[in-house]
């Protein structure tokens, strides 16, 4: 194949005269932008207003984004016997009745709480969770929207360990 000019990991010569090309200019030097090209599209554009422009684009994606969907309030869930929780969002059930239906099947077990008229037998499992302070408690025993405000996290319980 001849000489050492045609090595194939030699096709771009170091000692190039193209700036582009040239090693020393591209990583000692800071990059600077060059608004030439975007003059020459007619654009009038700065280093200070592309950055402007992009924390407004950016705000209002978010903005839009936070306006489009409802809120949520995700609470972890766990169950005795299962090593990993899994999250909830509790704005999205109405009250406990919805709440105690997706329980029973995301976890495939039946719970009761104090609203309901059986009593548990050694099959059910109870629900239960921590307040704000700390303290367990038994799911259904103040109004859900006071339960909205001081839930941190929620366990499921064998009916015959509480």
């Amino acid at each position: 194949m001849g000489g050492e000019g045609d090595s194939p990991s030699s096709s771009i010569d170091s000692s190039s005269s193209h700036p582009g090309l040239s090693s020393t200019s591209a990583l000692s030097q800071p990059r600077s932008r060059d608004l030439t090209t975007e003059l020459r599209l007619g654009l009038s554009l700065s280093p200070s207003s592309l950055e402007e422009s992009s924390l407004n684009s950016r705000s209002t994606l978010s903005e839009k984004s936070n306006q489009d969907q409802p809120p949520t309030f995700f609470v972890k869930v766990y169950m005795e016997g299962i090593p990993i929780g899994r999250k909830l969002d509790l704005f999205s059930h109405d009250g406990y009745n919805s709440l105690i239906r997706t329980l029973c099947r995301m976890f495939r077990t039946d719970i009761s709480y104090p609203d309901m008229d059986h009593m548990p037998s050694n099959k059910t499992h109870v629900l239960t969770y921590e307040d704000k302070e700390g303290d367990w408690m038994m799911v259904g025993d103040v109004p859900w929207e006071l339960f909205l405000t001081t839930v941190k996290r929620l366990m499921i319980s064998r009916a015959d360990k509480c």
